[in-house]
Formats: C-alpha cells, structure tokens, sequence
C-alpha cells in the first residue's frame, strides 16, 4: 500500500482549491461583461444607439458665443441608456442658448414635453430609429468652466412619458 506524504496531498489540495476558485472567478467576470458591456450598463444593441446619438445635427449647433470644449458619449454604467452630448462654454445668458435651442430642436423634429422634475431645463423627445430619445440643455459648469451641455440619451424600453430621469 503505497502512502501519500501530506505534503503532497496539501500542494494537491491547494492546486486544485486555486483552480476551483479561478474558474469561479473567470465564469463570473465572463457572467458580468455579458450583462453589462465594457464599462457600462448597456447591452451590444443599446451601444449601437450611442454613434446614431452622436451623429444628431443640433449637438452640433450652438449660439454665438459658444464654444464646444467636451463631447462625450458612452452608456451609463448603472442604467441601460446610451448617451450623447457636447458641453459648450457660454458666458452669455441662461436666455441666450435656451431660446436658439428652442427653436433648433424643434426644426429637428424635436417636441417638447412636460417634465416631473421641479427645473427650468426644459427636455425634448422624439423617435430615433426604433428607440424613444431625450434631449436637455442644462446649465453647468465643468472644471470650473461656466456653460451648459446639450445632452441625447435614448431607450428601446419603455420609458415615462415625461422622461424621468433622462430629462
């Protein structure tokens, strides 16, 4: 009857405890890059949405006085919504770049649409493709640079009417 030394058992015991658990490790990070993409909430269908976003002709317009210093679009990394969006710096008046959006969103086919949130931002919707989008234009600053952006996000889901929390 041949014996094993213990540690030869233990060395196998550990291999075959680090395999286990490496396999474990590599079937749930697998699992979790399937569920949500590379870095974000999305899946491969909603991160197609996020060029046809970034193409949208009035991110591209802007007031006089404007100047574009960030575009930026991805999905976010908590929802399934993709995303896109410029931010503009503007010392103008608030005034100023709602009134121009007014009436360029709307020659896009943009409408606007009443919003649960207590704010003076206004969000526009419209269909793009088969999804349902939302376009603001909010005030804010970005590394202490005063502006706004003017930002798309879109769903192939069902939505609020008034777009929670993507207006």
């Amino acid at each position: 009857m041949s014996r094993r030394s213990p540690s030869v058992r233990s060395r196998f015991v550990k291999i075959a405890a680090g395999l286990a658990l490496a396999a474990l490790l590599a079937s749930g990070l697998a699992y979790t890059s399937l569920m949500t993409g590379p870095g974000s909430g999305c899946t491969p269908a909603e991160e197609d949405l996020v060029p046809v976003l970034r193409s949208q002709k009035v991110l591209a317009v802007h007031p006089d006085g404007a100047l574009p210093r960030n575009d930026h679009s991805g999905c976010f990394p908590d929802d399934p919504f993709p995303y896109a969006g410029t931010f503009y710096e503007f010392a103008g008046p608030r005034e100023q770049y709602t009134t121009f959006y007014g009436r360029a969103v709307r020659a896009d086919g943009w409408r606007p649409i009443v919003t649960a949130q207590l704010s003076e931002d206004v969000c526009y919707t419209k269909k793009i493709g088969d999804a349902v989008a939302f376009l603001s234009v909010t005030e804010h600053s970005v590394e202490g640079v005063r502006g706004y952006g003017i930002d798309i996000s879109a769903s192939r889901g069902d939505v609020p009417a008034d777009g929670g929390l993507m207006c």
